[in-house]
């Protein structure tokens, strides 16, 4: 072998390593920058939403049928029905569970449930079932109850009302000209000492509370007219009128009248104890809702923006 081959061979051998170290210390190089950090974590990343979706659509194709499902059919049709299914019916509502799921899953999958209305309002009732289920509400002691009733009369006052006998006159009946003229004929034979006998008139066509009438009734018998006042201005035991309501004229004998009074606690407690917790749970229901309100960001064009920040 020649002196000038024997020289090359380590040359070439020292250009070999120079090379195999350049590039080692590219490719450290490389895996020292933050740039391949980013893409190595992002890979991994991607790689494991990649798994966790397929899992998740995997569990979303399940429909499990245990046997806790299959107790809660049997408890849902004996409360609609009453009666406890038997091993092929019970096999017929859990393949209708089964449908209906899948109707379920794929409505949800696409989209039907956004911008409808009717889900919309199902969804806030039961989060308002939620809500007061979960509302812890106060107990009522007896003199916040006691304060309650007092501070509340209007809840616990007998309206006002009159025992009233009366003779209708239509205006149908040849218009109200002529109502009232038959009206004020028989006026003036009540009158009469010599007569007791009382004057022929026309059927009413809504049937009157014997006892007890009060305004809000009258008023809703009659209209808003100027007998509701005279069955309750009117002098007690002799008749009245002719007075006017929505039907006719009228002439009215007032036998008794009773005037508003507000009833003793101990016969109201009951139901001032419903009021009074009727009204807590609304104040710890609005409470709990402004609670949630605040961790949204309400916004108004034109206005500041109110809620979280």
């Amino acid at each position: 072998m020649s002196s000038s081959t024997s020289g090359a061979a380590p040359a070439i051998q020292r250009s070999t390593a120079s090379t195999e170290r350049r590039s080692k210390a590219r490719v450290y190089t490389f895996l020292r920058e933050p740039f391949f950090h980013f893409l190595l974590l992002g890979s991994l990343i991607f790689v494991a939403a990649h798994v966790v979706q397929n899992k998740r659509a995997a569990v979303d194709r399940q429909i499990i049928v245990d046997a806790q499902l299959r107790q809660r059919i049997v408890e849902i049709n004996q409360a609609q029905s009453g009666v406890t299914p038997g091993p092929e019916q019970l096999e017929r509502l859990v393949d209708d569970y089964i449908d209906d799921e899948v109707m379920y899953r794929e409505a949800m999958r696409l989209g039907l449930d956004r911008d409808d209305e009717i889900v919309r309002r199902r969804l806030i009732q039961k989060m308002q079932f939620l809500q007061r289920d979960l509302a812890a509400v106060p107990k009522a002691d007896e003199k916040a109850l006691r304060v309650y009733y007092d501070t509340h009369p209007g809840l616990f006052t007998s309206p006002s009302s009159a025992s009233v006998e009366q003779l209708y006159f239509s205006a149908d009946r040849g218009g109200w000209g002529e109502a009232e003229a038959r009206a004020r004929r028989a006026r003036d034979e009540l009158e009469l000492v010599t007569t007791s006998a009382v004057p022929a008139d026309d059927p009413f066509p809504f049937e009157i509370p014997p006892e007890n009438l009060s305004r809000i009734e009258a008023a809703r018998l009659f209209g808003d007219t100027p007998i509701v006042n005279a069955l309750f201005e009117a002098p007690e035991g002799e008749w009245s009128g002719p007075v006017r309501s929505a039907y006719g004229w009228h002439l009215i004998k007032i036998r008794n009248r009773r005037l508003s009074s507000i009833a003793p606690f101990a016969q109201m407690r009951a139901q001032a104890l419903s009021a009074y917790l009727q009204e807590l749970a609304q104040a710890t229901e609005r409470h709990e809702l402004d609670a949630l309100r605040a961790r949204y960001e309400i916004v108004r064009p034109g206005t500041r923006s109110q809620g979280a920040p």
